[in-house]
């Protein structure tokens, strides 16, 4: 048997001029040889990409195989209720549907969100308290748009949220300001690095990761040479300077049903080689890994880094977030399908969130990437202790008087998903 398997054969023959032939053979041998060699290069090459991105990857909690299989059977009644309720034109007021928890419980709720607790619109005043065996939760809670807008220069309204990097930056860092040259008078943050997946060995180049309408001028489909990322951005009143060529960045869709959602906001350009850079964020410091999508846990905590509002602290308030996000340079809205949100971490912050931040890093307690902020409510409430200790409004009815609120928030994109399909890596 081994004589077969090792057996040699004659590949051709020539004549040696002088009436004899010289042969030539190949031996299974050095064919097998080559073929181990290739299956055990093979091996190691997935076996190592397998370990680091397991290593890359927040681990999940324990118990979360059972809360999973409940979240899959939530998850699925959610969109159920999205595919009717976020129909355009089915409710002038619910805007958004989500999965929480109910208070002091550890049980799964759909959130309705609704933009105003006195508007009594029939397709609200009608909703069951559950649907399908789920609890269904009424949320107030205004009406979420693009965060890439500011004021050109202008500081924060509150001396208590830190203050945000506008300024030229010698060494380009994440949370900073930046953004497309072509957006004129607008201005975005520079979330973090990342490079590209790649089969092949090699030096790999540095790539800025942020949003579409933060790096891209959403008024064209494809890149093009004008399409650079000034820091700081073009709406600050620093000078600015490009640092980077744009890349590749998610097209949205803008008003249309929800049978064609969108699932991320996000772009990616390429760092010029001369521009120095580090690879951390400021109070936050480097980043240490990514959770996928699956496993970010509603509560836990949730932190930031804006060009606007600095440093801010939340909670993840909502997953699996189905909700429209206007765009005020345009006049329309996008409907985003499974994205989250983060309230506040009340009272320390009262604003997780201000226009100016689109593009900042979502990360955990542990420097652990959750999120690409791109949308959110932006305006600070009248008062702030009215959300906690607001004597109700007269002309509200007592149901409403009972509803939830939720007020400067963020929305994400799971950064899992900005990593699939932008087929990306944040830089490690």
């Amino acid at each position: 048997m081994l004589l077969l398997i090792f057996d040699k054969h004659l590949m051709f023959s020539r004549s040696d001029g002088k009436g004899g032939l010289i042969s030539y053979y190949y031996y299974d041998a050095v064919t097998w040889a080559v073929v181990a060699l290739a299956l055990a290069w093979l091996t190691w090459f997935v076996v190592r990409r397998y370990l680091r991105a397991r290593s890359l990857r927040r681990q999940p909690r324990a118990n979360s195989r059972a809360k999973q299989r409940v979240l899959k059977r939530v998850i699925k009644i959610k969109r159920e209720l999205s595919s009717t309720y976020l129909q355009p034109g089915f409710s002038n007021s619910i805007h958004a549907i989500g999965i929480g928890k109910l208070d002091r419980s550890d049980d799964y709720c759909i959130q309705i969100f609704i933009d105003d607790a006195k508007r009594q619109e029939p397709v609200v005043t009608a909703l069951p308290n559950a649907y399908r065996g789920v609890f269904l939760e009424l949320v107030v809670m205004p009406r979420a748009g693009f965060l890439s807008e500011a004021s050109p220069g202008s500081p924060p309204k509150s001396e208590h949220f830190g203050q945000g990097i506008r300024e030229t930056q010698d060494v380009i860092i994440g949370g900073i300001s930046g953004a497309n040259t072509n957006l004129t008078g607008e201005s975005g943050t520079i979330g973090y690095f990342c490079t590209r997946k790649s089969k092949l060995s090699r030096v790999k180049e540095v790539y800025l990761l942020s949003n579409s309408h933060v790096f891209a001028d959403l008024r064209k489909a494809k890149v093009d040479d004008s399409d650079l990322i000034m820091q700081p951005s073009p709406g600050e009143r620093d000078s600015n300077r490009p640092i980077a060529s744009l890349v590749n960045f998610s097209v949205l869709k803008f008003d249309t049903n929800i049978d064609a959602p969108n699932y991320i906001d996000a772009a990616i350009a390429r760092l010029w080689t001369r521009q120095l850079h580090k690879p951390l964020i400021p109070l936050v410091g480097a980043v240490k890994g990514y959770v996928k999508k699956k496993d970010i846990e509603i509560g836990e905590t949730a932190r930031k880094f804006g060009r606007t509002t600095g440093y801010t602290e939340g909670h993840i308030y909502s997953i699996y977030l189905d909700i429209w996000i206007r765009y005020e340079r345009t006049g329309k809205s996008a409907f985003f399908q499974d994205q989250f949100l983060i309230e506040p971490a009340f009272p320390n912050f009262t604003k997780f969130v201000a226009k100016g931040d689109s593009g900042s890093l979502v990360v955990d307690a542990n420097q652990n990437a959750i999120g690409l902020l791109f949308g959110g409510m932006a305006e600070l409430p009248a008062s702030v202790d009215r959300l906690q200790t607001a004597e109700p409004d007269a002309e509200i009815d007592s149901d409403a008087k009972n509803m939830k609120r939720i007020e400067s928030y963020g929305v994400a994109n799971p950064i899992s998903e900005v990593l699939d399909r932008l087929k990306i890596e944040l830089l490690i």
